[in-house]
């Protein structure tokens, strides 16, 4: 009673304690103040960063270095990763540490200062100088740049403890915190952004402990209706419980609510959200989990207590509660569904899982809730299943279920194979499976059963995922073909108009071109030369310009039309026709002049201001309808730009203009004519073609837009339903144990078949790791040596390149790095890669990537390590990985030497686009191989399971032959032709039936000599009842005759009827006796159980007082061997006994319960009369006992052996004044048999 009371008692009490604790703390959260740092942490940070700094410089005495090597060797020597030195000779840079830095151009007395901004961000400096040597230490504070992307982010490293938005100011003003040195000398201060409260520890702690109370509370409610299980309460008790743990539940949950998790991706609204109750996906995962609870405690504790249907009344209520029961539970499953398609509809990202590396802990809560909704309703099903199944045959339950389903599909406008038809199919599957599976005392359903269940809740999850991914694909393609229209209609190219953005002020102000184009004679060739080659390479090769220089009064020959026209107005007017200025730009414009292709007007004036020399450069832009360049790296984009890009990524699209095909990107190869796609005018149609589905879009009468993206391969569907069935696989396998190690009756004993499984298994699969690890490894070293080498042909390609151009004289120009940049551009382009050139000091020279430079993403230095390599040791080459931001990427560095085998310079190839696509190749073979694998480790399991059920087959026959085995018959041998140890085993096996078989001959003859002793006596003792008073009134009658009684002749009739009487009874003894010794010859036949049982309940149920039930769950058919007659005899007698057994005072019941497994089949005839008391209980199947004033006490005894003969078994309980259960166990005959 004492531990009874604790189970409840303790939970309760750790629940207020808990409940308690989280409300204090929410109170403390609330009440601290708003603040967004430490400012005596950041000041800690500084000084320590300061500190660093300084001890950096001191190890560098300027004093004792005579060569720029030696300084070198002394930079290279020092191990400070946060700091980074630069040391200027003059003006000159001559030595660093850090190639990121950028200050080109910045006079080197501006680093004396504590604190300077640069391009990338704000940097603490300390200085010392001696002569005209500077050295200068940098430390970072806060990374700072012209835009974001998922490698930039703003922000200052963790040690501050700062949020990005704090701002940075060298004034002190009223609203800024500031920072001083270990002296007190201010530095700096700290000026707050947007005001964001963050949750603190108290917040965190707070989560932990509501998170423990909802599991302290789900034990105490469990608790409480594991005391109630069996009684009358137990379904009132789950009502109510039911109820206050889900108030609690959205008490905890809404209510208090979850805080300091929210910042979790698991909370965050962008992956899920639908409503204030359901916000992330965290909130989602938690309703699941407490319908799963619902569900569970369903199964676990409600019972239903149904009607014996003993009348067409009560038959017809009982199968409209089955039906009103399977409509409920139907109910429940559609708002399950509903459920499901919420989480599908509002989720963002991947729904179908086709890549394991996908994976990550969204997907997986997504999963989880998935099964935790599914299984709560296959806990309700079962339920019932059970609760019915008692009372209803199979087939009649499916019928209700078909009818059921009937009704939804009515309800629901089901059959239009959309979201009713996979939850009444997933119904309909799972009633199947749990209707015909086998169950055992300790875990409900076998191993098979949950088997089989996993298969169905991968099928019904991969359908509605598979479902809801082609709608939602379709539904965002709609919107962004609208969107790509736009953008096609106006044909933009965000690309282009940053670069457009960023190159104009440097036309503006090109000293060159103002010269070129103040000229008395104006040449267009030398103009476009410097334009081409200094402005408008690389990325514009995708481009068709058309540089035009003209002044107010000259004239132009438009080629179209063959007429002559003034170009300032000819130009102005295209402007003003179909010109929309780009946005920050004052001299571009963005061309809508509706001709398929991304069009772009320059304009440029110069000399405005003098009529004779006014001149205006005018730049047309046309994009290639079908170029294919080198890529622009995600480095050089903001988030906002590459979010553009990547809308597109996973599609190809096309523009016909008059049927015409005018642009096209991607990898589907489109038809020249739009007519195969059958346009429909303002309508967007969805048609497939091979493996790909085409969204056809006519915005106008003579435009046509396709947006196309390939459908699910074979593949992809066999490897989402494969990664559904493992996840549920090991998912129902969990709940297995759980139920078992809940269950009295577990045990950690592991079968040998078991055994088997889990060791080939776990064999199999750890060689598959193994194979798969080593795979994967080696096949990334290999793709990266080869890209290594890849790199080094492109090296020595480029080197000779280089050699024939860079000698070239260009034309005039005052920027000759410019010139350098176009033919590093254009060979760049040939190669597919990016290139620097540095000079003999290290120092930038040329590049392929200007704005990597301009943006003040790296600095113009070459990286140090490889420059001390190349320039100071005898190395030929120089591998480094190198990182801007977040972005790691492979560099390599070659020197340079001329005719005379001197060092002219250094060649660095950044992999930026090329290591993309070593990325893109090494993920695509991982994650083939870990597909590949993971398909081949389920077949593995599925092999596994079948070989070892094979390998152990012998064993269980063994088993079940042994289990068997009995004295009082004929034993089968086992037939097994294996010359292996089990068949060493087998034939012990039959030797040992042989020698039993001659034991049992002599223990029968032992026994029979014992038992005729034994009946012998018997039978004197039941013969000496009646000869007594036979004798008594022979010796009476004798002395009536001797003494002439006068009324002699009644005499002797009383006398004679006694004798007869006592013959009589003696006859009767000796028939009993002669039919116990001497039963008939069994005649063994295959018979139908059900029938006899039938014949019997007929025979006492039609023509008795007392009602005989017969509750069948075991098919209308029930085949066993036995001899009919002898089965029949044994149901009546047992049924005869149950009815004598009722007191007439007490209104009578007999049930008749079948229920059968695999292999046999068990006979319950169930009594409410006086019972067996327990003094005589071990006596009543012997012969000659009886409880009766007549018969023999034979009749129990001649049923044991009729049922034993039949191979079976018969045994009873027996509760006094209650009732007695005598149960006949015998084995089923297949169909196959």
């Amino acid at each position: 009673m004492l531990k009874r009371a604790s189970s409840l008692y303790v939970p309760l009490l750790l629940f207020v304690i808990l409940l308690s604790g989280i409300l204090v703390l929410r109170h403390i959260d609330a009440g601290r103040p708003e603040s967004q740092f430490s400012v005596s942490r950041a000041e800690k940070a500084v000084q320590s960063a300061r500190a660093g700094m300084k001890a950096c410089l001191s190890k560098i005495d300027i004093s004792t270095i005579t060569s720029h090597q030696e300084l070198w060797r002394a930079i290279d020597s020092l191990n400070y990763k946060s700091v980074s030195i630069l040391v200027f000779q003059g003006y000159e840079l001559v030595a660093w540490t850090d190639h990121l830095l950028p200050v080109e151009g910045i006079n080197p007395h501006y680093f004396k200062q504590n604190l300077v901004r640069l391009e990338n961000g704000w940097y603490l400096t300390a200085s010392r100088q001696e002569g005209d040597v500077l050295v200068v230490a940098f430390s970072l504070l806060k990374a700072e740049y012209l835009y974001q992307n998922r490698f930039l982010k703003n922000g200052f490293p963790a040690n501050y403890g700062l949020d990005p938005t704090v701002l940075i100011s060298r004034e002190l003003t009223a609203n800024s915190y500031s920072i001083n040195d270990t002296d007190g000398e201010y530095l700096f201060s700290l000026i707050p952004g947007e005001l964001k409260q963050k949750p603190s520890q108290a917040s965190a702690m707070a989560d932990i402990l509501l998170l423990l109370a909802i599991a302290i509370l789900w034990v105490f409610a469990f608790n409480i209706q594991k005391q109630f299980r069996g009684t009358r309460f137990a379904n009132l008790v789950y009502v109510g419980v039911a109820a206050l743990f889900s108030s609690l539940y959205y008490l905890l949950i809404c209510v208090i609510g979850i805080r300091y998790f929210n910042q979790a991706e698991l909370f965050s609204p962008h992956n899920f959200a639908v409503s204030n109750l359901l916000p992330s996906m965290g909130h989602f995962l938690l309703l699941s989990f407490l319908l799963f609870t619902l569900g569970l405690w369903f199964y676990k504790f409600v019972r239903f207590t149904l009607p014996i249907p003993e009348n067409r009344i009560r038959l017809t209520g009982l199968y409209l509660l089955l039906i009103v029961m399977l409509g409920l539970a139907s109910i429940y499953l559609v708002f399950v569904n509903r459920l499901f398609y919420t989480l599908a509809l509002h989720s963002s990202g991947h729904l179908v899982l086709i890549r394991v590396t996908d994976l990550d802990l969204v997907i997986l809560s997504r999963y989880l809730a998935v099964a935790l909704l599914l299984l709560s309703f296959v806990f309700i099903a079962e339920r019932l299943v059970l609760s019915f199944l008692i009372r209803i045959p199979c087939i009649h339950i499916l019928i209700a279920a078909g009818t059921v389903m009937l009704i939804n599909i009515l309800v629901f406008r089901g059959l239009g194979v959309g979201q009713s038809d996979w939850c009444f199919l997933f119904f309909g599957a799972t009633l199947l499976v749990l209707l015909y599976s086998t169950r055992n005392t300790v875990s409900g359903l076998s191993y098979t059963s949950y088997s089989w269940i996993a298969v169905i809740f991968s099928l019904y999850a991969g359908m509605v995922f598979m479902d809801m991914t082609i709608r939602k694909e379709e539904s965002d393609r709609e919107l962004l073909v609208e969107n790509l229209s736009f953008q096609l209609l106006r044909e933009e190219d965000p690309i282009a108009e940053i670069y457009l953005a960023g190159i104009e002020k440097q036309i503006s102000n090109d000293v060159t071109l103002m010269r070129l184009m103040g000229q008395p004679e104006l040449d267009p060739g030398v103009i476009t030369n410097h334009l081409m080659k200094f402005y408008f390479y690389g990325y514009w090769r995708r481009f068709d310009i058309q540089i035009i220089p003209c002044w107010p009064s000259g004239d132009l020959l438009v080629e179209q039309t063959g007429e002559v026209s003034n170009c300032y107005e000819y130009f102005f007017g295209l402007i003003e026709h179909y010109g929309y200025p780009l946005e920050g730009s004052a001299h571009f414009y963005f061309m809508d002049d509706d001709d398929g292709q991304s069009s772009y007007f320059g304009v440029f004036r110069f000399f405005p201001d003098d009529d004779a020399r006014e001149t205006t450069l005018f730049i047309e832009l046309h994009f290639k309808p079908f170029f294919e360049g080198l890529g622009y790296p995600e480095l050089l984009v903001s988030d906002r730009d590459l979010a553009k890009m990547r809308l597109l990524e996973e599609y190809s699209y096309a523009k016909y203009l008059d049927g015409r095909l005018v642009k096209r990107s991607g990898e589907f190869m489109y038809k020249a004519q739009v007519d195969p796609y059958f346009p429909v005018p303002y309508s967007k149609v969805f048609l497939k073609e091979g493996n790909y589905s085409h969204l056809v879009y006519q915005p106008s009468p003579n435009a046509t837009i396709l947006l196309s993206r390939k459908d699910f391969t074979v593949t992809d569907v066999l490897m989402a339903f494969s990664l559904f069935f493992l996840f549920f696989f090991l998912l129902t396998g969990i709940v297995i144990l759980l139920l078992q190690w809940q269950s009295k009756g577990f045990s950690f004993r592991i079968s040998i078949q078991k055994r088997i499984q889990t060791v080939f298994v776990a064999v199999m699969v750890l060689m598959l790791i193994v194979v798969a690890t080593g795979t994967v490894y080696y096949t990334v070293k290999q793709y990266r040596q080869k890209h290594l080498e890849l790199l080094e042909s492109k090296v020595q390609s480029i080197m000779l390149e280089l050699e024939y151009k860079v000698g070239l004289d260009g034309p005039e120009t005052s920027s000759p790095g410019d010139y350098l940049n176009y033919q590093l551009q254009m060979i760049s382009t040939v190669f597919y890669c990016d290139i620097n050139l540095y000079g003999v000091d290290g120092t930038l020279i040329g590049t392929s990537r200007p704005e990597l430079f301009r943006s003040g993403l790296a600095g113009t230095q070459m990286n140090p390590k490889a420059y001390y390599n190349l320039a100071y040791t005898e190395a030929v080459s120089h591998l480094e990985e190198e990182q801007i931001g977040s972005m790691k990427y492979i560099s390599f560095y070659v020197p340079l030497l001329d005719s005379n085998n001197r060092l002219s310079g250094f060649l660095n190839l950044p992999y930026f686009v090329g290591n993309n696509d070593l990325r893109s190749e090494i993920s695509s073979v991982i994650v083939t191989i870990v597909n590949f694998y993971l398909l081949f480790s389920f077949l593995v399991i599925l092999i596994a399971v079948f070989l070892s059920r094979q390998i152990t087959r012998p064993l269980l026959l063994l088993q079940t032959k042994i289990s068997q085995i009995k004295l009082d018959r004929l034993n089968e041998k086992i037939d097994y032709k294996g010359q292996d140890e089990i068949g060493e085993l087998v034939a012990e096996y039959n030797r040992m039936v042989d020698e039993l078989t001659i034991s049992a001959g002599k223990l029968a003859r032992t026994e029979r000599e014992l038992a005729w002793r034994e009946m012998a006596r018997q039978i004197a003792h039941e013969i000496k009842n009646p000869l007594t008073p036979m004798k008594l009134s022979i010796q009476y009658l004798q002395r009536a005759w001797k003494d002439n009684v006068v009324d002699f002749d009644a005499y002797l009739k009383k006398v004679t009827d006694t004798l007869i009487e006592q013959i009589n009874s003696l006859s009767s003894i000796a028939s009993e006796f002669s039919r116990f010794a001497q039963m008939p010859p069994e005649k063994s036949e295959v018979i139908n159980l059900i029938e006899k049982i039938e014949n019997s309940r007929t025979l006492f149920g039609d023509t008795g007082s007392v009602p005989v039930v017969l509750v069948n769950m075991a098919g209308d058919i029930v085949k066993v061997r036995a001899d009919g007659e002898q089965l029949l005899g044994v149901f009546n007698n047992l049924i005869k006994n149950a009815i004598q057994s009722i007191p007439d005072n007490r209104e009578g019941r007999i049930e008749i319960e079948v229920s059968r497994d695999d292999e046999k089949v068990v006979v319950a005839i169930k009594d409410n009369g006086k019972g067996v008391p327990d003094e005589i209980r071990t006596k009543l199947f012997e012969p000659s006992f009886t409880t009766k004033t007549g018969g023999m006490g034979l009749g129990l005894a001649i049923s044991k052996r009729a049922v034993e003969n039949a191979g079976g078994r018969i045994w009873f309980t027996s509760e006094e004044n209650t009732g007695s259960v005598f149960y006949v166990e015998l084995p089923v005959i297949s169909d196959s048999k």
